[in-house]
């Protein structure tokens, strides 16, 4: 199953290459080989410095899918180029991506613990890899995730 979510992925992560050749019905395409309808982006924590002068991480509200899409599209539309920097299966149908992110001159890196489902991602985590137990963390919410969707199957037991 993996193997199809990462064929998949690597197609989308292509059509960020910068030169916008793609018309909106084939990125959307892309798009939805990628993403579950039920897909859920949980972004990274925020840090604020609070008027204790001392560092505070303040939880963002998740992304639906239909959100994550209008911030891609406009992404890609601004000529983003991505490159993958590695795809890691850490546990059952959960993948950990470190992505290159480079717009004009700005550059930056995203990790995103994604769980996987009917070979499509359905929850991905941003993680601060500043903090190294993030990564066990979002690992062991994939797990529970994937608890709770064997749960709803139906057994002959």
């Amino acid at each position: 199953m993996s193997y199809q979510f990462e064929l998949a992925l690597r197609q989308y992560i292509a059509a960020f290459d910068g030169t916008n050749d793609l018309s909106s019905s084939e990125f959307k395409s892309l798009f939805d080989n990628v993403y579950h309808k039920d897909f859920i982006l949980k972004p990274k924590d925020e840090k604020v410095i609070g008027g204790d002068d001392m560092m505070h991480l303040k939880a963002r509200s998740p992304l639906t899918r239909e959100e994550v899409f209008q911030r891609d599209s406009k992404l890609y539309a601004s000529g983003l180029q991505v490159t993958l920097i590695h795809f890691r299966k850490i546990g059952l149908d959960c993948i950990d991506i470190k992505l290159r992110l480079v717009n004009g001159k700005e550059q930056t890196t995203v990790r995103v613990i994604t769980t996987i489902a009917a070979k499509q991602a359905v929850v991905s985590q941003e993680i601060d890899e500043t903090f190294q137990f993030k990564v066990l963390a979002a690992k062991c919410s994939s797990a529970l995730y994937k608890w709770k969707e064997v749960g709803t199957c139906q057994t002959n037991m």
